[in-house]
């Protein structure tokens, strides 16, 4: 991918700005989306209230930093996900120092946005697809295997770094509690910032998918892509309360941990 390509949308001027609220044309027409959930990067998390044992292919989460994200670190956007002893380890990290920003890690494969040098903060949406057969780097080389993960950065393909060609590459679920803002497992690598319209999906998401699931910047209606797992972050519980009600098939209820709290700063 070229340097131009990366640093349209994930430069310092990359992004939404925020607002207090927010409406976007989805799938089912006129969507309302006034909620996200803020963390203090310390010990705030959600966390579903029993371990959702999905079938995962594709998800999706809209983020804005509370700082600007390029230094060390290792802070989970979404948590819980591995395969086998790495059970709970995986999910979709951020701030890994200057090569790696932004990752998927499996539990055993890590796979990076390699060209991704920095992410600023404002708001942002990041889905990671796993790819069954035919997967290609945006560099245009492959793995034996042919199984990978694509990671898109605000509708941009910005996925760089071959794993393992014996890999199986799957976005497993595990027997670990699914979260969002830490690990899964242990616990820590907590993130500061907002997040919002968290969803999984048993399918695999065409680019042309992840277009309409971005909006350019504009969070919509996911009804028609069937989510089994869909976290709208305080819109289906009025911004009130401490759960987060699926909107998903897989009714897996989230709870706010440790003074998490919904906000009414969203992308818009």
């Amino acid at each position: 991918m070229s340097n131009s390509v990366i640093s349209l949308g994930l430069g310092l001027g990359g992004g939404r700005s925020a607002t207090s609220s927010g409406r976007a044309s989805g799938g089912g027409g006129a969507f309302a989306n006034e909620f996200s959930v803020s963390l203090d990067g310390t010990n705030d998390h959600v966390k579903a209230t029993s371990d959702p044992n999905l079938n995962v292919n594709s998800m999706s989460c809209w983020f804005k930093p509370t700082s600007a994200l390029g230094a060390s670190g290792a802070d989970y956007l979404v948590g819980g996900f591995g395969k086998g002893s790495s059970a709970g380890f995986g999910g979709i990290r951020v701030q890994q120092g200057a090569t790696r920003v932004l990752e998927y890690n499996d539990g055993v494969q890590y796979i990076s946005a390699g060209g991704v040098s920095s992410i600023n903060t404002n708001w942002h949406n990041v889905i990671i697809v796993h790819v069954s057969s035919g997967y290609t780097t945006t560099g245009g080389t492959g793995t034996t295997s042919g199984k990978g993960y694509k990671i898109f950065l605000d509708g941009v393909r910005v996925d760089s770094e071959l794993g393992s060609a014996s890999h199986d590459y799957t976005l497993a679920d595990t027997t670990s509690v699914f979260c969002l803002g830490q690990e899964g497992q242990r616990g820590g690598s907590n993130f500061g910032g907002l997040l919002d319209e968290v969803a999984i999906f048993s399918s695999s998401l065409s680019d042309s998918d992840v277009a309409t699931v971005y909006n350019s910047g504009i969070p919509g209606d996911l009804t028609d892509f069937s989510p089994t797992l869909w976290w709208r972050c305080g819109d289906n519980d009025s911004g009130t309360g401490t759960t987060i009600t699926d909107q998903g098939s897989g009714s897996t209820n989230g709870t706010l941990i440790n003074g998490a709290a919904f906000s009414t700063t969203v992308p818009s």
